[in-house]
């Protein structure tokens, strides 16, 4: 049971930064992000959350390259 538990918090967690990577990605956001923090800071931070992408999405595209 709690291994059930510990999954479905982790399911939130991602689909919650699925979401808010989804809304990051809209043109208007980024232009008030980009207003708001200056162009250093702003890049910094996109830097930052594409590798975190990346860190989290090695398994699925190292199993996608396993399969014929």
């Amino acid at each position: 049971m709690k291994k059930l538990k510990t999954f479905l918090v982790l399911v939130c967690f991602g689909c919650i930064g699925f979401g808010l990577v989804k809304l990051l990605r809209t043109a208007v956001i980024q232009e008030k992000l980009f207003s708001i923090l200056g162009e250093d800071t702003y890049l910094a931070i996109l830097d930052k959350v594409r590798l975190l992408g990346d860190l989290l999405g090695w398994p699925i595209h190292f199993v996608r390259a396993l399969l014929p």
